[in-house]
């Protein structure tokens, strides 16, 4: 988190949940006016529950966090909007493509890149921003579609008593960009006061919104879930808390993401990831296992991860102008 949101916030305190985009020039967002409607239809509910338990997948190796070959970069994102990425998500849908967006300050836009990290897209979504921390690709109303959940989560000033999830349909990557207006807002409210979050993933076997706290000022780390079943557009669902964890100090989290197959959770810090194997559908018992350490980069402000599609492998990038696209290939058998 750059020290321009502490500026930011401050301004846009009174505002609550208005857009600081705008609160300091130093911070102004650089996305270019946009006009074009993006055509992504959204359901603003979920499908009508069923009474059919959700089937847990087959679990990862067991020696997942040994079966990594080391970092390597594949690429430098090229575009000059992306100066403060924050949270990425490997699309499914479109092979190569990664989507990202900055932190506080850069106003409700989307990117999409490649692997190289040249641009393909940039989407403006039609919302407020005020701290967006991280993204997700997870299941929506209609199955055949990815959907993407954009996290405005973040709250260094401890003053947030709910924050927000925004869902959008994953639109088709495009140079022309565009501007995305069907959007489903989900509010969500902690059980406890205005804890700081920078990470969340939505399970691909529930639906289920996870919000991962960043465990700062020697506090666990603490993970909350938000039931699909629950989730409607423009209402708030209270979250419930599922795990915690003691990380050491001065550690924090700062991203999460989760397998396309629901097998796996991974979290990064500013220089650390873990990786949980998951054991249950609502991740109580996972949470309450050890993770195991898995290779890391040297990044100037890591706060972004995200699994490729389809396998253990990962991606992560880092804050600041033209920061490296870094891999780490798994390579089990």
């Amino acid at each position: 988190m750059s020290k321009a949101w502490i500026r930011c916030a401050v301004v846009a305190v009174p505002l609550l949940f208005g857009s600081c985009a705008t609160a300091d020039p130093d911070v102004a967002s650089t996305a270019p006016e946009l006009t074009t409607l993006v055509d992504v239809p959204i359901a603003t509910t979920l499908p009508v529950a069923t009474t059919t338990p959700p089937v847990l997948p087959s679990p990862p190796p067991p020696d997942l966090c040994d079966s990594y070959a080391e970092p390597v970069t594949r690429g430098v994102v090229r575009l000059a909007e992306a100066i403060e990425v924050s949270g990425i998500a490997a699309s499914r849908a479109h092979p190569g493509i990664i989507w990202m967006h900055n932190d506080s300050g850069g106003g409700p836009v989307v990117f999409a890149i490649d692997e190289s990290g040249a641009g393909q897209g940039v989407f403006e979504i039609d919302v407020l921003a005020f701290d967006w921390e991280d993204m997700a690709i997870g299941p929506g109303p209609d199955p055949s579609r990815d959907y993407l959940y954009l996290g405005d989560i973040g709250d260094n000033l401890h003053f947030r008593p709910v924050i927000t999830v925004y869902r959008i349909s994953e639109p088709a990557p495009n140079p022309g960009g565009g501007l995305i207006a069907d959007v489903a807002a989900f509010n969500l409210r902690y059980p406890n006061p205005a804890p700081d979050a920078e990470a969340l993933f939505v399970d691909p076997v529930t639906g289920d919104i996870l919000i991962v706290t960043k465990g700062e000022s020697g506090e666990p780390s603490v993970v909350y879930r938000a039931p699909a079943s629950q989730l409607a557009d423009g209402e708030t669902t209270n979250l419930i808390e599922v795990g915690r964890f003691e990380l050491a100090p001065g550690t924090f989290v700062t991203a999460a993401d989760i397998s396309s197959d629901g097998s796996a959770v991974v979290f990064r810090g500013y220089n650390e990831v873990w990786i949980w194997n998951r054991l249950d559908v609502d991740f109580v018992t996972t949470f309450a296992d050890e993770p195991c350490r898995a290779p890391s980069t040297a990044e100037v402000q890591g706060e972004a991860i995200t699994f490729a599609p389809d396998s253990y492998s990962y991606f992560t990038v880092s804050e600041g102008s033209e920061p490296d696209i870094n891999y780490v290939e798994n390579i089990s058998p």
